[in-house]
């Protein structure tokens, strides 16, 4: 109290020194000078701390290293990044007290002879007032709609001068010095020392140089008359007298001053990127897009935030150059377009996500971001049609018709042609049927009918749509469920490659979704963790979107390669890629209707990634499935996640240490037997079972010569359109389906003379 007393005690001393007519005084100062006025204006005005650490701050996007994707500036204002005074150059500091208050470190607020040459030009009309004190700039700029700069009455400067001593009374030199260069502009849309020195020097305020310091400090005057970008002349003049004030005030010596002032910096016009996102943009835009749908009444552009997201900028760059490279070897195929995203199963981490060949390709769209954007999954969604039929009772023994299917769909219009399809006839990828073959045999070739006689056991596209929501697939699948029929099993809803990673990771996951994030971490302005994630906990508290028996079945079926090679044949691109890691790596390759959308899916214990080819406007390619035109991209990136320590490490688990190669086997897995006829329960001992991965409180739930109803009805169905219809059955496939009506002992006429005509025209892509 002792120092605010002294410091009214002078103010009171000026006025009476200043003004002969006391009454004139009064009038300008608006109300005779007390103790309680001090206090009454002082309890009125919001607290300046924290008016100051509510400021708006620059927002800022990292990779998970720290290496700057883009800053965002605030929309109303522009820049501002709070920098303690421990990290601004001691050069600024002392230029700032020289240029603005000699006299800062030991002055109570104010300059009490100030405001008696305000008086005195008050009452004689002329003169010079000079400037405030830096406690005083502060108090405008905290309290701006109370002590308005744009007042130039006696009464407002009163006020400032009482608020600056009350300022003064609660906050040490330190801490004003500190709200002061944060708060102060600097032009060029720079609010605070650090936000300028980026702008004008590309550097942080802990680097400036005297030279820099000198010319910064000099700004906040004139903030466009001295911007050094605009007005260079003006700029150095000021820079000047800020050297002089700093050898006056015995800071520097002349011969610093002198060599600090011929020196010329760089001067850049404006801020690194503008705002603009400095790299990998389809992922910057997605952060920003997560961060809006997950925290919509947060406005993440004011918070002064480090978001570090989950990207490992190599790792991204070396993922961008697989796309583009593949791209060139597709174009006698027609395909100008890929997108690939990698993903961390346990912990959701999104590595990396190449949302086009080329951002800046206006040929190809570039900038539309397939990943989150609607595709035709083609056969890479049967993995989720079969994980629901395995909920229904299938096992990977089950066996199921691979034959003639037609079904009445009154009404149903063909999506490409627009005609009339009053039934629905899907083929395989060849053309022919398989007989009756085992459902680990179906999905691990991809056949196309076992997959549409899957959707219909669970219940059609319903049953399809719900494990899809549960295992990741949130966005798109948006028509009325019975607007998609049960081509659905074959890819005709759309969904978004990312999610469909996602999906895959479930699986990786025994079962387990855990959501894709690009989040790693949030801090705030001075370091503080808002956010972290914590990836010893996701996965143990991750949802059970599925059970992980049946998760495990899916896996043993997509990392089968003997099973693959009646498709596939022997030593193809998944063969290779699973013997060349040395581990489990299932995968699964999609390709849509006329070559449009192609696809390979798939995950290792440690990690997903999907990956997509195809036109951003869905032109057709020449003939090419997912295997031969996404699949070198996933192999590669498989490779190189697995075999460079530099990228290795990014799949290291939460305890730091490699996750095991193996797929954990759920207590609930056995090895069973299964009847090699009809998937069923074998009757005895024989050389007609197979062994098989089973749930153990799973099916089959009939024995060998027992069919369910569904089962039943398909039979018949199967058999009144071979008799009727005939197909191109491969050798001997035919006879696999009357042994399995034998085996039950189904009578249903004369069986069927082969070889038969081909079936109609019409087709569905598979591998």
């Amino acid at each position: 109290m002792l120092r605010i007393a002294l410091a009214l005690a002078a103010l009171i001393a000026v006025v009476v020194v200043a003004g002969t007519v006391v009454s004139a005084v009064a009038a300008a100062a608006g109300a005779a000078f007390t103790v309680t006025e001090y206090q009454e204006l002082n309890a009125s005005l919001p607290n300046a701390g924290l008016i100051a650490a509510d400021t708006f701050q620059t927002t800022r996007i990292l990779d998970r290293n720290g290496d700057l994707l883009q800053e965002i500036p605030d929309p109303d204002y522009g820049w501002r990044t709070f920098a303690p005074l421990d990290r601004i150059s001691q050069h600024l500091i002392d230029a700032t007290v020289a240029a603005e208050d000699a006299t800062f470190w030991s002055h109570p607020g104010i300059e009490p002879t100030a405001f008696g040459r305000i008086i005195a030009i008050n009452l004689g009309g002329s003169g010079s007032s000079g400037g405030s004190t830096i406690t005083q700039q502060l108090v405008r700029a905290l309290h701006s709609e109370q002590i308005s700069a744009q007042d130039i009455s006696v009464s407002r400067k009163w006020k400032e001068m009482l608020a600056a001593v009350g300022l003064e009374q609660k906050y040490s030199k330190t801490d004003i010095m500190t709200m002061y260069l944060n708060q102060i502009f600097y032009g060029n849309l720079s609010y605070g020392i650090e936000a300028a020195a980026q702008t004008y020097f590309h550097k942080h305020a802990s680097e400036l140089t005297l030279t820099e310091a000198t010319m910064l400090a000099g700004i906040p005057q004139q903030p466009t008359g001295y911007n050094p970008s605009l007005y260079p002349e003006e700029a150095k003049q000021r820079q000047s007298y800020v050297l002089d004030q700093m050898v006056k005030l015995d800071y520097i010596t002349r011969a610093e001053a002198d060599a600090a002032y011929k020196e010329m910096p760089f001067i850049h016009e404006g801020r690194q990127g503008g705002g603009l996102v400095l790299d990998h943009p389809h992922f910057v835009q997605y952060v920003r897009m997560y961060l809006d749908e997950m925290y919509p009444d947060r406005d993440f552009t004011k918070g002064g935030l480090n978001i570090y997201t989950t990207i490992d900028t190599r790792l991204q760059e070396r993922a961008e150059q697989m796309v583009a490279e593949q791209v060139v070897q597709l174009e006698g195929y027609g395909a100008r377009n890929a997108a690939m995203t990698v993903v961390v199963p346990g912990s959701g981490e999104i590595l990396a996500m190449v949302g086009s060949a080329n951002f800046d390709d206006v040929s190809i769209e570039g900038m539309v971001n397939i990943t989150t954007s609607a595709q035709q999954p083609g056969s890479a969604i049967k993995p989720l049609v079969y994980a629901a039929a395995f909920e229904q009772g299938w096992t990977p023994g089950t066996v199921v018709l691979d034959a003639p299917i037609r079904m009445e769909t009154p009404g149903a219009i063909d999506v490409v042609t627009g005609e009339p399809m009053p039934f629905y006839e899907p083929q395989n990828y060849d053309r022919t049927f398989n007989g009756a073959v085992t459902v680990r045999r179906a999905l691990a070739n991809s056949l196309n009918i076992p997959a549409v006689k899957a959707a219909a056991y669970i219940g059609g596209a319903r049953g399809v749509v719900d494990i899809a929501r549960r295992m990741g697939l949130k966005h798109e699948l948006s028509q009325p469920v019975d607007d998609y029929g049960l081509s659905i099993a074959l890819g005709s809803g759309d969904i978004w490659p990312l999610e469909l990673t996602n999906a895959y990771a479930t699986f990786a996951n025994n079962g387990k979704y855990v959501p894709v994030t690009p989040i790693l971490k949030i801090t705030d302005s001075e370091g503080r963790a808002l956010y972290e994630l914590d990836r010893r906990k996701t996965l143990a508290e991750a949802e059970q979107a599925i059970r992980p028996e049946i998760a495990y079945q899916i896996t043993s079926i997509l990392t089968d390669s003997e099973a693959r090679r009646l498709v596939f044949g022997p030593g193809n691109l998944f063969e290779q890629t699973q013997i060349e890691l040395g581990r489990p790596t299932a995968a699964k390759s999609g390709t849509t209707n006329d070559f449009r959308d192609v696809w390979t899916m798939g995950y290792t214990s440690d990690v997903a990634i999907g990956v997509w080819v195809g036109n951003t406007r869905n032109d057709q390619l020449a003939e090419i499935d997912g295997i031969q035109a996404a699949g070198p991209i996933w192999s590669r990136m498989m490779d190189e996640l697995h075999t460079n320590p530099e990228f290795a490490r990014l799949l290291l688990g939460p305890d730091g240490q490699p996750v095991p190669k193996e797929f954990p086997r759920p207590p609930g897995i056995v090895d069973g037997t299964v009847c090699e006829v009809t998937g069923g329960k074998p009757i005895e001992a024989s050389s007609g079972n197979r062994r098989e991965l089973l749930i153990a409180d799973g099916g089959p739930f009939n024995r060998c010569d027992q069919l369910s109803p569904w089962q039943q009805a398909d039979l018949a169905e199967t058999l009144k359109l071979m008799r009727e219809r005939g197909g191109a059955f491969k050798g001997g496939a035919a006879d696999t389906i009357f042994r399995y009506a034998r085996a039950v002992r189904f009578n249903e006429g004369p069986e069927p003379i082969f070889p038969a005509p081909d079936p109609p025209e019409q087709s569905e892509r598979q591998p």
